[in-house]
């Protein structure tokens, strides 16, 4: 009976997770884009706010023994993890969208984005043929109470206020307040915060990373239907707010998809973990290799718009991308 109470409740939240990715428009490529045109960085913004919601509510309930919850481990900087943030950084660029941005446009009807599980799992294969040895892990400074701890939750706290703050008063309009914009990216961050503090491995990426002839790790149902709950957040936030309209597919669109996919699939396996888990999981718990894998796939983003920016201004037609 508890078994069944938890993977409700983990449903739930997978639900509750797809809704606010949805209704926020959440995506680090956009995040970036924002970055590089010089714009209010918004959404950047947003993911922080996310990140210190996730924390806030993670770290308490690790504490405390609930549930058996724990916080992800930190990671060290390498050549691999570096290597695997600037290889997810350009795929989500393929893809023009990452993993979080995916389940939101997914939810949109943005069909194509169905091809991105067999890009996944490809790019998950080639890093476990080319990463030498096992990832070397280690508990996080703040896994149990402590004053670190402690002044870390106060900071969260405040940068939870000042991000909020910020992304309510930049870009706000009548028909999308920007408070609406705020609580969408703290429930987000909350539902992701219980989330990989509760059932760590519950996305699509860890569904098939977990299930591919190498790791055949066994995730439970809950994960499936964790992930099975999360787009059904996503496609009713759309519906409620009218913007769900399905797009077929284009032949180009799919291997977009694909080719995009395979790449964050190599960051995933080399990281470990995609732009979601980084930003709700590593990041609040003060990973050092989650802090830089962020940090240098959304830098990779910003130059690679750059870069097709100035290729643009070079090309026949003297525009850029506007």
């Amino acid at each position: 009976m508890e078994s069944i109470a938890f993977d409700l409740l983990i449903c739930m939240l997978a639900f509750w997770f797809g809704y606010s990715a949805n209704r926020g428009g959440t995506c680090l490529v956009v995040a970036a884009h924002e970055l590089q045109k010089r714009r209010p960085p918004r959404m950047f913004v947003g993911f922080v706010a996310a990140s210190a919601a996730a924390g806030l509510v993670a770290i308490p309930l690790a504490w405390s023994g609930t549930l058996n919850a724990t916080l992800a481990p930190s990671t060290n900087v390498n050549a691999f993890l570096l290597l695997g943030a600037i290889a997810f950084g350009f795929g989500a660029l393929i893809n023009d969208t990452c993993l979080l941005g995916s389940l939101a446009r997914l939810g949109d009807g943005e069909m194509r984005l169905l091809a991105l599980p067999v890009g996944l799992a490809v790019g998950i294969l080639i890093a476990d043929h080319g990463r030498p040895g096992s990832l070397v892990t280690w508990t996080s400074l703040i896994a149990s109470p402590s004053i670190s701890g402690a002044a870390t939750v106060l900071a969260l706290a405040v940068v939870l206020a000042l991000a909020v703050m910020f992304v309510s008063t930049k870009g706000a309009s009548r028909r999308r307040p920007g408070w609406a914009f705020g609580a969408s990216m703290i429930g987000l961050g909350i539902t992701g915060g219980l989330l990989y503090a509760l059932s760590p491995a519950w996305t699509f990426a860890d569904l098939i990373q977990r299930g591919l002839p190498l790791r055949m790790t066994p995730t439970g149902e809950v994960a499936l239907v964790a992930v099975i709950a999360s787009v059904a957040g996503a496609i009713t936030a759309s519906v409620r707010q009218g913007r769900l309209r399905f797009q077929r597919p284009t032949v180009a669109g799919i291997l977009r998809s694909i080719v995009g996919g395979a790449l964050m699939g190599i960051g995933i396996g080399l990281i470990p973990g995609g732009n979601d888990a980084l930003i709700l999981a590593a990041v609040p718990t003060l990973s050092p290799g989650g802090i830089v894998a962020y940090l240098v796939m959304t830098t990779t983003i910003v130059f690679g718009f750059a870069a097709r920016d100035r290729l643009f201004k070079k090309g026949p037609s003297g525009h850029g991308r506007g």
